[in-house]
């Protein structure tokens, strides 16, 4: 074949349906793990979802651990966070609309990072994460943290979205298959309610509240970190 002969490229179709690429199978699979979770994710599962034999699976992914590798890779590489903006006046906003998005992104993919760290694959491998969480960081410096801090407050930040999307969201944006539907309508919920014979005067008391929906708890959240990293934040007076 003469160098001006062009590369044959592999068909985008074959017998109407389009060809599997390793991302394409990846993403099928992130989707799969967003539909039906982790347990149900084999090779054999996402190839019968696919409509195509296991071993056209295994022409793009090594094993189930490869597999869930990249389906990883993928959620990080779709982390497009807003930009952030470090001036006195603006980074409060700003970082709540950067955990707003953090949180939009993880519900729409659920337990990425406990899948990941089930399977013991490594979260933040991929290097638009690292970017983003290296730009997080600088942001904290940026509005006035001491280095060490800046990283607590990026993990912290991490940390506070992830947990509530895990603890408070994912059961209502994907209710076990176990769980009663009217479960989640109690408040206080269940495992806060106690037995007659036990002396709790607060938590016997929450019956007098009205429940607080998942976004006002979430701004709630939001008010307790943005406070607490600008408490941390040192003043002019400080070195004196």
């Amino acid at each position: 074949m003469s160098s001006d002969t062009p590369a044959r490229r592999r068909p985008t179709h074959r017998k109407g349906r389009s060809t599997l690429t390793r991302e394409s199978v990846g993403r099928a699979a992130l989707e799969f793990l967003g539909r039906r979770g982790p347990a149900e994710l084999t090779m054999r599962s996402l190839a019968a979802d696919l409509g195509v034999s296991p071993r056209a699976v295994y022409n793009y992914v090594e094993d189930r651990r490869d597999l869930i590798t990249l389906a990883v890779e993928l959620f990080e590489a779709d982390w497009c966070p807003p930009e952030l903006d470090a001036a006195p006046e603006a980074w409060r906003g700003s970082l709540r609309a950067y955990c707003d998005d953090l949180r939009a992104h993880y519900r729409r993919h659920p337990g990425m990072t406990t899948l990941a760290l089930r399977e013991n694959v490594t979260m933040a491998r991929h290097p638009t994460m690292l970017r983003n969480v290296d730009a997080l960081i600088g942001f904290f410096a940026g509005v006035g943290l001491p280095l060490g801090d800046a990283y607590r407050a990026c993990m912290e930040t991490i940390r506070a979205v992830v947990g509530f999307v895990e603890l408070q969201d994912g059961p209502y944006d994907r209710p076990p298959p176990d769980l009663d539907p009217a479960v989640l309508g109690q408040f206080p919920p269940p495992w806060l309610q106690p037995e007659a014979d036990l002396e709790l005067p607060y938590l016997g008391r929450l019956g007098e509240l009205e429940p607080t929906p998942s976004d006002a708890q979430f701004a709630f959240t939001l008010d307790v970190l943005v406070n607490g990293i600008a408490a941390r934040i040192p003043t002019a007076g400080d070195g004196d």
